[in-house]
């Protein structure tokens, strides 16, 4: 059985809970239109509260707009994703196990402010766990407990060693772990973990989870920020 009904996916007209909820949402890479049109199809209220599942940045036309709504959002909190490491990595000339760069754009972009970015960046948590959901960015080992996973695989990790399966496919915890970085057409929707990276700056969905009701909304990207040469 789906955790989520399938029929309110791409429900651009859901409708607010008379009590606060949760709305944690998926890689937004710099896509602010599509995350204004995602919060206004969820109706989301100061009562409401928010996380990013990380990568606000990166990629998409407008980073700089999406950390200035982020940093005047109090009801907001984020985890950190592998694109704003790499951009407190530039500041620190730190070399990152991957070896890839923040793209030019996205710091072309954060001119101006950067230290300003930088500090606001660097409070973000690896994880937020609650009693009944954990948000991080990518992956984790379920044989391991949070606290001796690296930094770089709870922000970069989609598949385990040496077998190649998702790492959510041995994840047997009763919280329900909802993460981003790994870009489908489609959510991931298991009993415990979802997946809410549906390639935005790719000319996909942006996509929230509404808790408690355990709900799916999207909406579509306004253009093709980003070329992406195969999807999941």
């Amino acid at each position: 059985m789906a955790l989520i009904p399938l029929t309110a996916y791409n429900n651009s007209r859901a409708m607010a809970s008379a009590d606060a909820r949760t709305i944690i949402f998926g890689d937004v890479h710099g896509c602010l239109d599509e995350l204004q049109d995602l919060l206004r199809a969820v109706r989301a209220t100061s009562q409401d509260k928010l996380i990013s599942v990380g990568d606000l940045i990166g990629k998409g036309p407008d980073s700089r707009g999406v950390l200035d709504w982020a940093m005047g959002t109090p009801n907001l909190r984020c985890v950190l994703g592998n694109h704003e490491r790499r951009f407190l990595s530039r500041k620190r000339g730190a070399e990152l196990p991957d070896g890839k760069t923040l793209d030019a754009a996205t710091w072309i972009q954060l001119s101006g402010r950067r230290a300003r970015y930088r500090n606001f960046i660097a409070s973000w948590p690896l994880w937020i766990r609650e009693n009944d959901y954990l948000v991080l960015h990518a992956g984790f080992d379920p044989g391991r407990p949070l606290v001796r996973q690296s930094d770089w695989d709870l922000i970069t990790l989609r598949r385990l060693a040496p077998s190649g399966e998702p790492w959510y496919a041995r994840y047997r915890g009763g919280r329900l772990a909802v993460f981003g970085h790994w870009s489908r057409r489609e959510p991931v929707l298991r009993q415990n973990a979802v997946g809410l990276d549906t390639g935005c700056v790719y000319g996909g969905r942006l996509t929230a989870l509404v808790l408690p009701e355990r709900r799916l909304v999207s909406v579509p990207a306004r253009k093709i920020y980003r070329r992406k040469d195969s999807w999941l």
